[in-house]
């Protein structure tokens, strides 16, 4: 008896932005993660009420596309519009299909609905979503690739978090435990 072929679910986009495939993403890992055909972008907040995916092509100053995490969307199907919000309890996740994970880099922008904190007055929070936040949990961090080289002031996201695939091939190496 021949069983039968189950289908993964989760590489199928479900939504679509500015051209972007997307789809409700996983919330563990935090971070960004490859995932087939894609990647999956997570971040949690406690505090944060919105959230915003910036992409950049690596070394460009402008953003690429920033994604919202809750918003509207168009179905890829049929291009009608619909609602959608990626964010289980605490964490934004969103995986995005068909970007070239080598060639860019990516941040986040977040706002809360608490007042803004004026610079040098005491407040809890400090959302602010003109500011590009650096993802936590990023694996590699690029911005300065040069040694020695003065940062670029006017850039407003001088330190970017990249992706990276974890290929290393550990080939035959091991421990060696030496008993006393």
């Amino acid at each position: 008896m021949q069983r039968p072929t189950l289908e993964r679910i989760d590489i199928y986009p479900t939504h679509e932005y500015k051209g972007f495939k997307l789809r409700p993403g996983r919330a563990y890992p935090f971070g960004a993660s490859l995932v087939p055909g894609g990647v999956n972008f997570s971040i949690c907040s406690r505090h944060a009420s919105y959230c915003t995916l910036v992409l950049f092509e690596k070394g460009e100053s402008e953003p690429l596309v920033e994604i919202p995490f809750r918003g509207l969307f168009q179905r890829p199907e049929t291009g009608e519009p619909c609602w959608s919000d990626f964010r289980i309890g605490n964490v934004f996740a969103m995986a995005v299909f068909d970007v070239d994970y080598e060639g860019i880099e990516y941040g986040f922008r977040m706002d809360a609905p608490y007042p803004r904190g004026k610079k040098g007055k005491p407040s809890i929070h400090r959302f602010n979503p003109a500011n590009i936040l650096l993802d936590p949990y990023a694996k590699t961090i690029g911005g300065r690739d040069v040694w020695g080289e003065p940062p670029n002031w006017n850039d407003s996201y001088r330190h970017r978090a990249r992706l990276v695939y974890d290929d290393f091939d550990w080939e035959s190496d091991h421990i060696r435990w030496k008993s006393r």
